[in-house]
């Protein structure tokens, strides 16, 4: 009897599995294990610079006991390199590095920043440090980027020239530059079109233009039919009716999903509120699982990414963690 209580106990402590709260919980509480570690490793590696400890192993510099010692990649042991120096240099970048505040490659831009605002004679003072600090505290590496250049003593502006280059024999690289606007229309374009690459987006993107430009000039028709106005008879066909319990969605119906949704994911986070901002791959999905009852009709049917889609179906237990059934056919989501 005391075998079985012991055996109980053991599966309670370690199989139990925690729910997806727990699990955030969780995950956010390692994350913050991680900044603190992160400082505690700057701080040594601060130490292990000043007594140059790394030489006792034939490193001939920091950077390099980081990278093979440590097994750092190259960009990650600069990253600690150059936060390293900046914790040494000030206090409260120390502080936000463990908060959070600042990471590491933000840690390494101020410093980059600082060294070469001092080799053109403007060495900051700790002052002008910590305004520095506290602008960039919680921005991203573009961000920061965009911010730092705006503070250099000696801008360098940059050449807006276009220019064209072939790199092999079937590609040529194309050189543009973009303002914020445009930046932004790019973006917003590349999630709409879930496209992996600028290249990829522009051809696409010159396809739909130069498809749009000819129809518009008489040069171009669908396939087999033209672009005229359809016809009395045409207009006043009934539409086929559907069952309800069909999975196919009719254009119509997707057209006033899309109304509805504005082209964004449809979920809405049940602990904080807030809406998914995807706008990438969305997916009409049954809220209401064909398989459980539901109907193909506007008030079951919603926008989901593909993520929130396959979240759907494991709360419903009909999908596993790798999409597929658990009767072992592929998982397609409706």
């Amino acid at each position: 009897m005391k075998k079985q209580t012991k055996a109980n106990s053991s599966q309670d402590s370690h199989t139990l599995p925690l729910n997806d709260l727990e699990l955030l919980h969780a995950t956010f509480a390692l994350s913050r294990i991680e900044q603190r570690a992160t400082a505690t490793l700057v701080t040594h590696l601060e130490e292990v610079d000043r007594s140059k400890a790394y030489a006792l192993l034939s490193y001939p510099s920091l950077f390099e006991y980081v990278k093979r010692e440590l097994g750092y990649s190259e960009s990650s042991a600069y990253e600690r390199f150059g936060a390293m120096r900046l914790a040494r240099q000030n206090e409260k970048a120390k502080g936000m590095i463990e908060s959070g505040e600042l990471t590491l490659t933000g840690a390494t831009q101020i410093q980059r920043f600082m060294k070469e605002e001092k080799s053109v004679g403007h060495e900051l003072t700790t002052e002008e440090q910590n305004e520095l600090l506290s602008a960039i505290a919680g921005k991203s590496k573009r961000e920061t980027e965009k911010f730092l250049l705006s503070q250099y003593s000696l801008p360098e502006t940059p050449r807006l020239k276009e220019s064209t280059r072939v790199v092999t024999a079937t590609h040529t690289e194309i050189k543009v530059f973009l303002d914020e606007e445009g930046m932004r229309l790019l973006y917003h374009a590349c999630e709409l079109v879930g496209a992996d690459s600028t290249a990829n987006l522009l051809t696409e993107a010159l396809k739909t233009l130069i498809e749009k430009k000819e129809r518009s000039l008489g040069k171009v028709e669908s396939e087999g039919a033209s672009f005229e106005e359809p016809t009395q008879a045409k207009k006043s066909r009934p539409a086929a009716v559907l069952p309800t319990t069909s999975r196919f969605i009719p254009l119509s119906f997707k057209r006033q999903i899309h109304a509805r949704s504005g082209g964004q994911c449809e979920y809405v986070s049940p602990v904080t509120h807030t809406r998914c901002p995807s706008r990438a791959h969305l997916q009409v999905d049954h809220q209401t699982p064909l398989s459980f009852g539901g109907k193909t009709e506007l008030r079951n049917l919603r926008h989901l990414c593909p993520a929130h889609n396959l979240k759907a179906a494991l709360d419903l237990g009909l999908a596993v963690p790798n999409g597929i059934r658990q009767g072992g056919s592929e998982l397609k989501p409706s």
